[in-house]
């Protein structure tokens, strides 16, 4: 079934979404969010002097440190002026991170070796920090690293901190080369690029955006269009190819890969209506049958033979990510599709539907599909509404037990008037869930809100911790140990009448807040308008990369002290 049959959505992007980005309507004073009125504007916590800061001024600090502090007092990045061969920071959260082996999957272990972190795509970023103070009173030091990258979508790390960005494949960017992956040293250098994939001598094919990840053997690999390639993280070699099962190369892409416990990779296509011409995400939303494509391809590769172990068609068109777990001693693969959540088994050899549970409908009329699934616990958890729908977003939580599901509609009692119709609910990122605390974090762009709920494991019931005005069209991360827990994510603004802004924004800013109470702890500067769907990405050292749409890529760190 189509997602028109089942939606509407073909009608409603027609008239209301010329964009993958548009749809949002402002909020105005007066709303109550957990019992207080929400004012027009937030403003910056800061608090003026801290002890954290007053201590370390009192601290004799050795050379590198003392520039380190006076450059910060000047409101300027510390890593500022350093040469090729001498690394910013020097200590390290690697040593203490011990990521869940059920969920973490067969990344290298980094900060980031995997776009989601896991492969539960918690999207809790166990390896990193940070380094800004938890009373307030922060300031957000931001550096652009000298590369450009046109369109960059994701950004990882090696265990020595050097960089890898996935790039060139929003196909409707102007001037987007192609997949290509780049490597980029501590420092901001970089180490070598690779084109993959040259779109303009190729312009029947669809270029949308694939994926990379750095897995436990040591290799680097990289899916685009209906290619897997292997690379040598050092320099940059194609050390593999594979090409993929596809029954229409020029309308099909692979948007991504995850991770079984066993090492296998698994991945799966998008399709583009046969005729239509439209690159990138423009042409789910502007081609003539665009929600009536064919059902998605899933294949899975062993990565040291670069060998094709399977291949079996989807039961539905699967939009989203994959997301893998290793759940009861058995790799299990969810699909979050056009009507339901698919659960498939991995024995090591065949990939198969698991006749034991679901499928599991959690669609309702009037919304569209779910971005993908995050795991926690026992459960599978969802957020609909990845393209405008005229429904509110629904919050789903599946057991992974049984397959009972448990929904609530986050922003569905606000008032009608805050997301009027055609388009009351739209992102197109998935949800952030917290297994330690047991916490998830939605957002949703039409109404230009985020919330964070605990989900009761036990009795499968939410509550609701907070909701704050701010609006993304990207994912959200967690970062810093359980206890004090860092909810990150961009900011483009409150104001925005009549569907408008998300069509003209050209910056956003970073939102840094306290993962349990909602509180501002830090906000950047404007930075550049950043590609949507990717994530502000933490890396080593409390260190975070804004990937900017045109290329601009740059580094931020929070440090106590007021915005300069």
């Amino acid at each position: 079934m189509g997602w028109k049959r089942r939606t509407g959505i073909a009608t409603l992007v027609a008239g209301c979404a010329l964009t993958a980005y548009a749809g949002l309507v402002a909020w105005g004073p007066g709303i109550e969010v957990e019992g207080q009125p929400v004012q027009p504007t937030e403003t910056a916590h800061t608090s003026g002097a801290l002890p954290e800061l007053e201590a370390q001024r009192d601290r004799p600090l050795p050379a590198q440190g003392r520039r380190e502090a006076a450059l910060i007092e000047q409101g300027r990045h510390p890593c500022e002026g350093r040469g090729p061969s001498t690394p910013c920071d020097s200590d390290s959260t690697l040593a203490d991170c011990q990521p869940s082996s059920d969920l973490y999957g067969p990344w290298a272990r980094s900060a980031v070796a995997f776009e989601h972190f896991d492969s539960g795509r918690t999207h809790t970023f166990g390896c990193a920090k940070f380094t800004g103070s938890m009373t307030g009173g922060n300031r957000v030091l931001a550096k652009q690293i000298p590369s450009t990258f046109v369109t960059p979508y994701n950004w990882i790390t090696d265990p020595q901190g050097n960089g890898y960005v996935y790039g060139g494949a929003y196909g409707d960017f102007p001037g987007a080369p192609g997949s290509f992956v780049a490597s980029i040293a501590p420092d901001g250098a970089e180490r070598w690029r690779r084109q993959l994939f040259d779109a303009p001598a190729r312009p029947d094919l669809w270029n949308y955006p694939g994926v990379i990840g750095l897995h436990a053997n040591g290799s680097l690999y990289a899916v685009f269009g209906t290619q897997f390639a292997r690379l040598d993280p050092t320099t940059g070699a194609v050390t593999g190819a594979l090409d993929l099962p596809a029954p229409d190369r020029a309308n099909t892409a692979y948007n991504g890969f995850n991770g079984f416990a066993d090492g296998k990779l698994v991945m799966k296509t998008v399709n583009r209506a046969k005729g239509c011409e439209l690159q990138g995400f423009s042409a789910f939303l502007r081609c003539d049958g665009a929600m009536e494509v064919g059902k998605s391809t899933i294949a899975v590769v062993d990565p040291d033979t670069m060998e094709l172990l399977a291949s079996v068609e989807a039961p539905e068109h699967i939009g989203g990510r994959l997301t893998t777990t290793r759940w009861q001693g058995k790799d299990r693969l969810y699909l979050a599709g056009v009507q339901s959540m698919f659960r498939y088994v991995w024995d090591g050899e065949t990939l198969a539907l698991d006749p034991e549970w679901g499928p599991v409908p959690f669609m309702r009329e009037g919304q569209t599909p779910a971005p993908a699934a995050a795991v926690m616990g026992d459960w599978i958890l969802a957020q609909t509404n990845a393209l405008p729908a005229s429904e509110p977003m629904s919050l789903v939580a599946i057991s992974q037990r049984d397959g009972r599901l448990v929904r609530i509609e986050p922003f569905a009692d606000l008032p009608f008037w805050a997301a009027p119709p055609p388009v009351r609910s739209f992102l197109p990122a998935m949800l952030t869930v917290d297994p330690a605390n047991s916490r998830v974090y939605v957002m949703d762009s039409a109404m230009g809100l985020a919330a964070a709920y605990a989900f009761d494991q036990d009795k499968g019931t939410f509550t609701l911790l907070w909701r704050k005005w701010q609006r993304t069209l990207n994912f959200s991360t967690l970062v810093g140990p359980p206890d004090k827990r860092v909810f990150v994510a961009t900011d483009i603004g409150r104001f925005c009448p009549l569907l408008q802004c998300l069509r003209r924004y050209t910056h956003e800013q970073v939102v840094f807040r306290d993962a349990a109470t909602g509180l501002e702890l830090a906000r950047s500067a404007p930075l550049p308008k950043m590609t949507s769907g990717a994530l502000v990405t933490p890396v080593e050292n409390g260190h975070f990369r804004y990937l900017g749409l045109a290329g601009e890529v740059h580094d931020l760190l929070v440090h106590p002290g007021p915005q300069p």
